[in-house]
C-alpha cells in the first residue's frame, strides 16, 4: 500500500505537490489510514489527469474505487439546481451512515483545496466558498472537526468579504496588542492557582476567529464579545475542571450569566468544556478549563473516538454526532431544499437550552416551540402532545422559547396525534421529520382522502376535468416517476407534501393534452376522412345560431363530453372553449354564448342510428 501511495505522490509536482502534502498532513491529524489516503491520491489524480479511471480497473480493489466513485459524485453537488442537490445530499448521508469516514475524507479533501487556491479565478474561488458555508462547514461543526470547520469558514470568508476580513483582522490585532500584556498576567494567574492545587497541565491565550466574529457583530460591538481573546487551560481530569474554576472565582470577579458547563450538559456534537468570563484588570476575558481528551474531541470530534482512548463517553457521543445526519438521510418526507436549510439551521442558529422540570438539559435551534422540544424527549411524547407549560404557565405550543426556559408537556394518551400545522411552526427537522412518519403510518386513509382532494382542488384551480386527468391511464404513467405502485400511495403521499403537487399536476395536464392532440390528428373515419371532434355545425349546437363558422379553443382543448361555452370572437366565428377554462373568466360577459353537444350524434357529425336501424 505504501508503494502505490509513494508512486503517485511521485506523479506530482509543485504547486500540487504542495496540495499532496497538505493532505497527507490533515489525513494524519484526523487518523484516516492507507485506503483512505490512497483513494483520495487517486481522487486528487483523476482531477489532475493524471491517470484515467479506464487504467485503475486492475490495479486497485473494488472498495477503493467505490470510495473514488463517491467522492467524484459529492462534487457534482450544485446548490443552484435543487433536484441534483437532494440526490447527492441523499447519497452523502447514506455514504455517512455506512462509514463516517468516508466524509472525513471528503472534509480532508477540501481543507487541503482551501490551502491552495492560487489556481482559480474569482468566479471559481466565489462557488467555492458557496459550497463551503453552505454544506462543508457545516458537516465538519456536526461531526464536531472544529478545527477544520474555522479554517474552512476563515477561508471562505476571506474569497466573499476580503475588505472586511481585513477591517476585522486589523482591529482583532490592534486589541490583542494593547490586551496581551493583562493576557499573559493572567496566564500567570492560573498557572499559579494550578500549581497551588497540585495540577498538571498546560496554559494559554488565543483570538477568537475573524469568521466568528463577523457573525457576532451581527449582534454586538466588539466591546460587548467577551471572547474576543481567552485563555484556555488543559488538565487531566474533570476533577482537576472544576476545582480550578473555584479557584480561579475566587482570585477574579466571575460576570454574571456568562458562565457555561458543556462538561455536564454537552453540545449536540458532544464538545465538552468550562466556559467562564471574568473581569481581569477592567477587561472581560473568557476562561476555558478542559481535559487533554476534551480538547482533542473539540479539534477532532468523531476522529477522536479511533485517535485517542476516551473512557465512558465514547458510544454516546458518536451517537449525538452523527444522530442528526442519520435522521436527515433516513426521512423521506423532507423535501428537496429542507435537506442543506436543516443542515445548516440546526448547525449555525444560535443554540438555546431548556430544561426538563426533573433539571435535564435540552439543546435546541433558536425560535423553537415546545412542539421541538417535545420531539426531543421522543416521538410518543410530541405525537401525543396536547399543550404546554413554560416556566410554570399554560401557554400556546406555538410559543417561541428562550435560553432557561423550564418546559413541561402535557400529554394525553387518547390524543388523536399531531395537528398538520405544526409542521409551519416547529423548528427542528426532528420534529417535521416524526410529524410526517405519524400521518403516513397512522392515518393512512384520512392521507389517502386528504391527497385526493388536494389533487382534485389542485386539478380544478387549473381549469381542468378530475375525471379525465387521473385516468388510470394517466396516474400509471405518472406513479413510477415518484416511484410509486398504486393510486392510494400516491395520495397518501401528496397527503404529506412528500413531493409539491403542482408538478404532479402539470405532469398529468400534459399528458393530457399530448392524448388530445394524438386523438385530433390521427382519429378519422375512413369514409371521408374527416378529423374526429373536428369543430362543425354537426356537433356543436350554439344557442339562437345556425350555419355559423366555429373553432375549438386551443387553449383548453375541449373534448366530447366537456361542459362547453362559446366565444363571440372578431371575425372569427364562434370560439368553443371548456366552460372551466381559465380564460373563460376573462372574456366580456355579453359575448359569451350558450354551446352544447347535439345529443343523438356520433363525433362524426353523423346521426346515431335507432336499435332498429342497426338491427
Amino acid at each position: 500500500m505504501t508503494e502505490k501511495i509513494n508512486a503517485i505522490i511521485n506523479n506530482f509536482n509543485g504547486k500540487e505537490k504542495k496540495k499532496m502534502d497538505d493532505f497527507l498532513s490533515i489525513m494524519a491529524d484526523i487518523g484516516l489510514k492507507d485506503d483512505f489516503v490512497l483513494s483520495g491520491l487517486i481522487y486528487f489524480s483523476l482531477r489532475a489527469k493524471n491517470v484515467s479511471l479506464d487504467d485503475l480497473q486492475s490495479k486497485c480493489s473494488p472498495e477503493t474505487l467505490k470510495m473514488v466513485e463517491t467522492l467524484i459524485k459529492l462534487d457534482n453537488i450544485n446548490f443552484e439546481q435543487q433536484n441534483s442537490e437532494a440526490e447527492n445530499l441523499r447519497k452523502m448521508f447514506f455514504a455517512i451512515t455506512k462509514d463516517i469516514r468516508t466524509i472525513m475524507l471528503k472534509i480532508a479533501i477540501v481543507v487541503a483545496d482551501a490551502r491552495n487556491l492560487e489556481n482559480l479565478t474569482n468566479e471559481q474561488k466565489q462557488d467555492f466558498a458557496r459550497v463551503i458555508f453552505s454544506l462543508y462547514a457545516p458537516l465538519a461543526a456536526r461531526l464536531g472537526l472544529s478545527a477544520y470547520k474555522t479554517e474552512l469558514e476563515e477561508a471562505a470568508f476571506k474569497i466573499e468579504n476580503p475588505k472586511l476580513q481585513e477591517e476585522i483582522q486589523a482591529e482583532v490585532d490592534n486589541r490583542y496588542h494593547h490586551r496581551e500584556p493583562i493576557v499573559e498576567r493572567l496566564k500567570t494567574l492560573v498557572n499559579n492557582c494550578m500549581h497551588e492545587l497540585g495540577i498538571n497541565g498546560r496554559v494559554y491565550g488565543r483570538k477568537k476567529h475573524i469568521y466568528s466574529i463577523y457573525k457576532k457583530l451581527q449582534d454586538h460591538s466588539f466591546d460587548n464579545i467577551y471572547d474576543l481573546i481567552a485563555v484556555r487551560a488543559i488538565v487531566s481530569t474533570v476533577a482537576e475542571c472544576y476545582a480550578l474554576l473555584g479557584r480561579l472565582h475566587c482570585e477574579v470577579e466571575p460576570l454574571q450569566n456568562r458562565f457555561k458547563d458543556y462538561i455536564a450538559t454537552p453540545k449536540p456534537n458532544g464538545y465538552q468544556s468550562l466556559h467562564t468570563t471574568v473581569l481581569f484588570e477592567g477587561f472581560p476575558v473568557e476562561i476555558q478549563i478542559r481535559t487533554e481528551d476534551m480538547n482533542k474531541y473539540a479539534e477532532y470530534g468523531v476522529a477522536a473516538h479511533w485517535l485517542y482512548k476516551e473512557k465512558g463517553r465514547k458510544r454516546d457521543t458518536l451517537d449525538a454526532s452523527l444522530g442528526y445526519l442519520r435522521l436527515m438521510m433516513e426521512s423521506e418526507n423532507v423535501s428537496i431544499d429542507e435537506l442543506a436549510d436543516s443542515l445548516n439551521q440546526d448547525i449555525y442558529n444560535n443554540e438555546i437550552f431548556v430544561q426538563t422540570p426533573k433539571g435535564k438539559v435540552i439543546y435546541l435551534p433558536s425560535q423553537s416551540t415546545p412542539i421541538d422540544f417535545a420531539y426531543c424527549i421522543h416521538s410518543e411524547v410530541g405525537n401525543r402532545c396536547v399543550g404546554a407549560k413554560v416556566n410554570g404557565k399554560m401557554v400556546p405550543t406555538t410559543t417561541l422559547l428562550n435560553n432557561g426556559d423550564v418546559v413541561e408537556i402535557i400529554t394525553n394518551p387518547n390524543s388523536k396525534g399531531p395537528s398538520r400545522d405544526w409542521l409551519k411552526t416547529c423548528k427542528t427537522a426532528g420534529a417535521k421529520k416524526e410529524i410526517n412518519l405519524f400521518f403516513k403510518r397512522n392515518m393512512k386513509e384520512e392521507n389517502i382522502r386528504l391527497g385526493k382532494s388536494m389533487l382534485e382542488n389542485a386539478i380544478k384551480e387549473k381549469g381542468y376535468s378530475v375525471a379525465k386527468l387521473t385516468e388510470k391511464k394517466n396516474l400509471d404513467e405518472v406513479l413510477p416517476q415518484y416511484n410509486l405502485t398504486n393510486s392510494d400511495e400516491h395520495y397518501a403521499s401528496l397527503s404529506t407534501n412528500a413531493y409539491p403537487i403542482k408538478a404532479v399536476v402539470n405532469k398529468l395536464v400534459s399528458l393530457y393534452q399530448k392524448q388530445i392532440k394524438t386523438e385530433t390528428l390521427s382519429a378519422t373515419t375512413p369514409e371521408n376522412n374527416v378529423r374526429l371532434a373536428a369543430p362543425s355545425e354537426k356537433l356543436i349546437a350554439v344557442k339562437g345560431l345556425n350555419n355559423i363558422l366555429m373553432r375549438f379553443a386551443n387553449c383548453c382543448h375541449p373534448m366530447y363530453g366537456d361542459k362547453i361555452v362559446g366565444f363571440i370572437s372578431a371575425g372569427r366565428g364562434i370560439v368553443i372553449h371548456r366552460a372551466v377554462c381559465p380564460n373563460v373568466s376573462y372574456f366580456d360577459n355579453s359575448r359569451l354564448i350558450e354551446a352544447s353537444w347535439k345529443p343523438n350524434v356520433d363525433l362524426n357529425g353523423h346521426k346515431k342510428k335507432s336499435k332498429e336501424e342497426r338491427k
